[in-house]
């Protein structure tokens, strides 16, 4: 073997055989120079020319956090999630359910005092499923105008279009398709909500189908509940820098310009961010609510959802959310329509 001079490749010459090229190394220094400083469209969790999970229970948020990300990227507002965040455009796939992405769209953006008119074509939605190699095209196409900075895909499930979501080659493929996403002009960071495996714990949050999804991303970010609000972390594979768990509630509000046939304004969670102190508060609360509601139906067994709400100071439909968790950590069950309190969870109040 001989070695060049370290300004250079390294060169390997096989026995009997010219002294040209065949395998090329570099030299440390050389290799270390080629660094090129991090660069996020969110810190510190989402990095440019990435992709991305983000993995979490039905109506754990991932839509509601989804949009708020696609905002603030699209108008550069780093208070919209108390992140600092790229300006630059938007793309995002709205495979799932577009018509409640169009209200969830409209009132985030009347909360947060953003005129979608203003924004123009800094976030374009493409509302029906295509194939990822014609999502390429159409996103590179429109790259080579503006640059984007991020692209959302929702969901994995509606957007995959093999015949087995859980055929590890099959979804393992899929994913890598959707890497060239990542090199467009602009490379920007590619996020697909996901959900994970039927009635997984907030511990296994990892996208459904076969294992070799999580080979081909990046990182798979998570959602899990948290305080009567939702904590976004990783689980299961993370490229770069860790960071700690982020803190978000979620705001149930509306918007003049969405209503129901009779005029109603329609309620739709926005996300917005929190601190880890005002989780740990919100949590407490709920602790105790929930001690509150046990107390009540042992007081009152023969009672009725109705009355344990009024007895708590809450909405009727508040209680059947508490009973559906509580029934979860075996603390109260449902026989034959009817709630009680368990041995465990009379255990838990004294």
């Amino acid at each position: 073997m001989t070695f060049s001079n370290p300004a250079t490749p390294l060169h390997i010459k096989a026995a009997g055989e010219r002294p040209e090229r065949i395998a090329n190394f570099k030299s440390a220094r050389d290799f270390c120079a080629e660094f090129k400083p991090l660069d996020y469209a969110i810190e510190p969790f989402v990095r440019s020319a990435s992709l991305y999970t983000l993995t979490a229970k039905t109506g754990s948020g991932k839509t509601a956090l989804a949009i708020v990300m696609a905002l603030a990227i699209a108008t550069g507002r780093p208070d919209i999630l108390d992140r600092s965040v790229a300006h630059g455009r938007v793309a995002y796939i709205a495979a799932e359910n577009p018509d409640d992405l169009r209200m969830r769209v409209m009132v985030a953006a009347y909360q947060l005092k953003i005129d979608l008119a203003e924004l123009g074509d800094r976030l374009v939605i493409l509302d029906y499923r295509v194939k990822p190699e014609e999502l390429v095209r159409r996103l590179k196409a429109l790259a080579e105008i503006q640059p984007f900075s991020l692209i959302i895909i929702d969901t994995l499930a509606a957007f995959f279009d093999g015949n087995d979501a859980n055929d590890n080659v099959g979804t393992g493929e899929f994913m890598r398709r959707l890497r060239p996403l990542t090199q467009i002009p602009g490379k920007p960071s590619v996020v697909v909500a996901a959900h994970p495996v039927k009635n997984a714990s907030e511990d296994a949050l990892v996208p459904y189908g076969g294992g070799a999804i999580l080979n081909e991303v990046d990182g798979n970010l998570t959602l899990s509940a948290r305080g009567g609000g939702v904590a976004l972390h990783w689980q299961g594979k993370l490229r770069g820098l860790e960071f700690k768990p982020l803190f978000f509630r979620m705001e149930i509000v509306s918007s003049p310009a969405v209503l129901d046939a009779k005029g109603r304004q329609v309620l739709m969670p926005v996300c917005r961010p929190a601190t880890e102190q005002a989780a740990e508060d919100r949590q407490a609360a709920e602790d105790r609510t929930d001690a509150l509601l046990i107390r009540a139906m042992i007081e009152n067994p023969n009672g009725t959802q109705a009355d344990w709400a009024q007895a708590i100071g809450r909405a009727k439909s508040s209680v059947n959310g508490k009973l559906q968790r509580l029934k979860k950590e075996k603390l109260v069950e449902n026989v034959l329509n009817r709630w009680s309190v368990t041995a465990k969870g009379r255990k838990a109040v004294e």
